[in-house]
């Protein structure tokens, strides 16, 4: 019986990983929604997907709900999924909210389930490799993108932005920095194993590449996350690579026009632009989440009370701010929830990056500055909405933490090609 259902589970492990690895192809179909039944609500392949995890995720926890109650974090992943799902029953948008509780759940269902299907090393080098696999296709997309002009044109500047696979050149930018980072992460590995930039080192190519996949998304926000990660990198250990990456910002900001002409936005408050867009939002729609500051109005119900408060002729409704978003749609309450979330998880990072040898303390780094990285630029966009880079970082997350439990042995460092 033990043997069986270690195949079942295996099989889940390696079910999931592959829905996870195809979810950033699948994202810009988010767009194109169809209905089962007419009097049913209309749907996307990605809440088809999102269902189907929800679902499995639902009774993977029941069945294992002992086992499940001593994960790390159980408790602020509850609290804020129960106060989510409280949400629902006094929502101004009671179905809009219960999608969304679906698609939230389905992420940290999937970080409950991974943390127990994670054994050892081996299934997090197979994690690792899935992650990089599912940039694939999207990287294949941005590529023709480019080099035929069918990125998403600028409504200002006159450029276009690649989008890869996902619905808009942001998420996709986030993506491309979640995968970048990594990458980075494992090139610095390798280099100490190695003590080579060159030497049987691939990552270093797919870091160049990637680092023009970032740029070419004209995404300033992701930008941002990763000059912010590289300068944590140079101040903790690699100096030199702080200097490399100023180098090469100086380098584009002299020969690329739409780069320059981005940043200038941003430095002289540009009033057409998109970060005093941002200021105006936000300063509008904090007296709106004060209508109901303890519990909120629901969750997504943001756009609502933005089309309702300012109307479309101010731009996006979206709030790009993670933060005042949770306020507006689940309270102080609801808020207080998401950053007992967050800072536990970057404390217990930092308690790993702490107690890791040596051959893992690079890894340990890169992960615990991705993870408190995408915090930070939460506060200037929209990072809970990229479902797909959420699946895979609380992916990452959870086997990350199960194989740094003590006593595991597992002493060696992970490497994306399994090999120690």
């Amino acid at each position: 019986m033990e043997k069986v259902n270690r195949k079942l589970t295996k099989k889940l492990f390696y079910f999931l990983a592959f829905l996870a690895a195809i979810r950033p192809s699948f994202d810009i179909f988010s767009q194109y929604e169809f209905r089962i039944w007419p009097d049913l609500p209309a749907i996307n392949i990605n809440t088809v997907l999102g269902g189907l995890v929800f679902l499995v995720g639902i009774v993977f926890v029941i069945k294992n709900l002992r086992q499940i109650s001593k994960n790390p974090l159980v408790y602020p992943i509850l609290l804020f999924l129960g106060l989510s799902f409280l949400s629902i029953f006094y929502s101004i948008g009671a179905l809009e909210s219960a999608k969304e509780f679906i698609r939230i759940s389905s992420i940290f269902l999937l970080y409950f389930i991974f943390y127990r299907l994670i054994q050892d090393e081996k299934d997090f080098n197979f994690l690792v490799k899935a992650i990089f696999i599912s940039y694939l296709i999207p990287a294949f997309f941005a590529i023709f993108q480019f080099f035929f002009q069918r990125g998403l044109p600028d409504d200002f500047g006159g450029f276009n932005r690649i989008y890869g696979t996902f619905a808009h050149p942001n998420p996709f930018a986030f993506y491309t920095f979640f995968i970048l980072a990594i990458a980075f992460s494992f090139l610095l590995v390798k280099k100490e194993e190695t003590k080579s930039w060159l030497k049987d080192n691939p990552y270093l190519w797919a870091v160049f590449a990637l680092a023009l996949f970032l740029l070419a998304t004209y995404t300033r926000t992701a930008l941002a996350s990763f000059f912010i990660f590289i300068v944590i990198f140079g101040l903790f250990k690699y100096k030199r690579v702080l200097l490399a990456a100023v180098g090469f910002f100086i380098l584009g900001y002299l020969f690329s026009d739409v780069l320059r002409q981005r940043i200038w936005e941003l430095a002289a408050f540009d009033p057409y632009g998109s970060v005093v867009w941002r200021l105006h939002l936000w300063k509008d729609m904090i007296p709106v989440a004060l209508w109901r500051p303890w519990f909120g109005s629901g969750l997504n119900t943001f756009e609502k009370l933005t089309e309702f408060y300012r109307g479309f002729k101010l731009g996006s409704l979206e709030a790009h701010n993670d933060f005042l978003k949770t306020f507006v749609e689940n309270g102080l309450i609801g808020l207080a929830a998401y950053f007992l979330l967050i800072f536990g998880t970057i404390s217990r990072l930092v308690k790993i990056f702490k107690k890791a040898p040596a051959n893992r303390k690079i890894l340990a780094l890169g992960i615990l500055s991705v993870f408190t990285v995408l915090f930070i630029i939460s506060f200037f966009d929209n990072v809970l909405r990229v479902t797909a880079l959420q699946w895979n970082l609380w992916l990452l997350i959870a086997a990350w933490l199960k194989i740094n439990l003590p006593g595991t042995g597992l002493s060696s460092t992970p490497s994306a090609n399994g090999k120690k």
